[in-house]
């Protein structure tokens, strides 16, 4: 599958990218949420990920303007914050699944090979 991972910190990219690349994914990454919004607008991915907490723009307003562009793939939230509100915040801006972090990379492969599945 071909993922979009946008994601600010190193270590963490570092970390996904290899485990997804390990699985056979095609991975493509953005550093900040704008560059991030504009490569899922342009370009086609079967699975997005998303941080919450990134520069230029937070992965709520990228999914929302994701979804209301008409992109219909699985957008998964990545957050380090899990309390019931911002799970509610990740499900009304379109969210498919809202992970939170500390997250194994197993963990993170099973996310998104459940999510890559047609329905």
């Amino acid at each position: 599958m071909r993922v979009l991972l946008v994601d600010d910190n190193p270590m963490n990219v570092e970390l996904f990218v290899d485990s997804l690349a390990a699985d056979g994914h095609e991975v493509a990454v953005e550093r900040d949420g704008l560059a991030g919004r504009e490569r899922g607008l342009r370009e086609p991915f079967d699975v997005l990920i998303l941080d919450i907490q990134l520069p230029g723009l937070d992965g709520y307003a990228i999914c929302r303007d994701l979804r209301a562009a008409g992109v219909n793939a699985p957008i998964l939230a990545l957050s380090s914050a899990a309390m019931s509100d911002q799970i509610s915040k990740g499900v009304a801006a379109g969210f498919d699944v809202y992970l939170t972090k500390p997250i194994s990379p197993s963990a993170l492969r099973d996310a998104v090979r459940t999510a890559g599945r047609p329905a």
